[in-house]
């Protein structure tokens, strides 16, 4: 019988105040807003400015949008405030699929305009498709045109004036906030710890593990890094709902299965990082598994339980006395405890990707963003259609064009036209101005735009993108290009050819085949041919 096995408290009985985390730990009914109690929903709940910002649009006669992915926390978030926001005048609908029966937005339509006509803000939670079937239902209402305009504008650039001020109306987007990031992930893991129920069981006996990582994860060391995990994760593109992050937790605090010489199972470290299907969350832990990321030196400490591993650990010490052999499973268990409880464990991601390290100082601030960052995206963008290295690759943005004559992947791309490197920027995304009180956002990309257009295109760099052009850089065919990103170039230089008439005084012309490059250059009136240039 394994540790606890039997015990009615460990059972999670109806006397049992652990009940509750004990379900969320099998993503059980409770792991949604709608099936919780009063009190476990009180217990759920993360104090954020979200409350605050909601409060004071409302006393400002403004009505609130509040949309996202299933799973962000919209009805959790109407639910918590409705009584302060109906005190205050406004008409609350905590779900709008629960309204539009057989997804007939009228319902909803008529409540929002009788409370226009009676003066009164209107709240709503709803996710984007029902928000969508709402704006299309009534095209000409002034009110829904300012939703579509929010939600089509939903973060902004550069020091750029943001296109749509607070009016009447606000909406404030939940899958924007990522809950890895920022203050968020630390005050849920704490709300768990310091709760009642939580705090009564760690004094059972038969509640070992539940106080060997309780005691792990209220050390001052093993948050941080945990936070540093998940910083990691945003800035690489992962993010959570507010319901896997709480079924996360109840796991990596109770454990599973049986303990093992490592604690294999039930060790927050290994809990952390087992896979769950249901979940994104638990695959995108893997590109941050510290079991994952190859440092031969430690490694080879570890594996021989070297006295360098001997000390240095904040806590107690899991290596053992040395034995011929280690399995894989105990190895990457040790290696995990090693990267939290180590005092040189952060050094396990030394040689991790150089791209994905980039990218998180990039995108976190700290690797600067000037020309020289630019003049690099814009070669790789250029090495996306012609491999062949010629003098201004870096120094315009060519706006290449595809020719074939059947269907297959084009073979030879033109361009007629190009924007110089020094008419780009890159930017960071930010907040809009209306919501800047309203939570905290960490940016998990980059965009590259023009300068001075009406209507800014900007290529969206995440780090998928990211990583694609850094190996373009390094010389990787063209043929081997994720056709998503194949896609999203085109598209960005098919727009830049919309918007703006770059340079023409010159033609390129790539065949793919033959790695042949021609540049012919033009005459200023663009009637004849005054140089031909052959590269390759």
């Amino acid at each position: 019988m394994s540790e606890g096995e039997g015990d009615p408290a460990k059972a999670g009985g109806a006397g049992d105040r652990t009940r509750l985390w004990r379900t969320l730990a099998a993503a059980g009914r409770e792991a949604i807003a709608e099936a919780l109690t009063e009190e476990d929903f009180e217990r759920l709940h993360i104090e954020s400015g979200i409350e605050r910002f909601l409060s004071k649009q409302v006393r400002a006669g403004r009505s609130v949008v509040v949309t996202g992915n299933a799973g962000d926390g919209k009805t959790h978030l109407l639910r918590r405030v409705k009584h302060d926001l109906e005190s205050a005048g406004a008409v609350v609908v905590e779900d709008a699929t629960a309204k539009m029966r057989g997804g007939d937005p009228g319902p909803i339509l008529e409540m929002w305009r009788k409370a226009i006509e009676n003066g009164q803000p209107f709240c709503l939670a709803a996710n984007e498709y029902p928000l969508y079937q709402l704006r299309m239902a009534d095209l000409s209402a002034t009110h829904l045109m300012a939703v579509g305009r929010q939600c089509q504008d939903r973060l902004a650039y550069g020091h750029d004036q943001d296109s749509e001020c607070a009016g009447d109306v606000v909406v404030i987007d939940l899958s924007l906030r990522n809950p890895l990031g920022g203050q968020f992930f630390d005050a849920l893991l704490k709300k768990l710890l310091d709760d009642a129920g939580v705090k009564a069981a760690l004094a059972s006996p038969a509640e070992a593990v539940l106080r060997r990582n309780a005691e792990a994860l209220t050390h001052p060391q093993v948050r941080a890094r945990l936070k540093a995990l998940a910083e990691r994760m945003v800035a690489l593109g992962h993010r959570a709902t507010v319901r896997e992050l709480w079924i996360l937790f109840a796991r990596v605090v109770f454990g599973k299965g049986e303990g093992g010489e490592y604690q294999r199972t039930d060790w927050y470290s290994e809990a952390l990082f087992e896979r769950d299907d249901r979940f994104d969350l638990t695959e995108a832990l893997q590109a941050v598994d510290p079991a994952a990321c190859s440092h031969p030196v430690w490694d080879a400490a570890l594996d021989a339980r070297a006295p360098e591993v001997r000390e240095g650990w904040v806590r107690q010490a899991p290596v053992p006395a040395p034995h011929p052999t280690l399995d894989w499973e105990d190895f990457a268990a040790l290696k995990r405890r090693f990267y939290f409880e180590h005092e040189k464990g952060e050094e396990v991601f030394d040689l991790d990707d150089p791209d994905a390290k980039d990218f998180e100082d990039l995108v976190q601030g700290r690797m600067g963003s000037g020309r020289t960052l630019v003049a690099n995206l814009v070669d790789a963008i250029n090495a996306a259609y012609c491999p062949l290295r010629f003098h201004s690759r870096d120094q315009h943005l060519y706006l290449w064009n595809g020719h074939r004559f059947h269907e297959q992947p084009s073979r030879s791309f033109v361009a007629a036209e190009r924007v110089a490197t020094d008419d780009l920027v890159t930017e960071v995304p930010r907040l809009p101005a209306r919501l800047e009180e309203c939570f905290d956002y960490r940016p998990d990309h980059i965009a590259l735009s023009a300068r001075g257009l009406s209507e800014t295109p900007r290529l969206r760099i995440d780090f998928p993108l990211w990583r694609t052009l850094r190996r373009l850089a390094r010389g990787l065919p063209r043929k081997l290009i994720p056709e998503r990103d194949i896609h999203r170039l085109d598209a960005f230089l098919q727009k830049l050819g919309a918007g703006t008439v770059g340079e023409r005084d010159s033609v390129w012309s790539v065949h793919l085949e033959n790695l042949e490059l021609i540049q012919v250059n033009l005459s200023a009136d663009r009637r004849r041919f005054e140089r031909i240039r052959s590269y390759g």
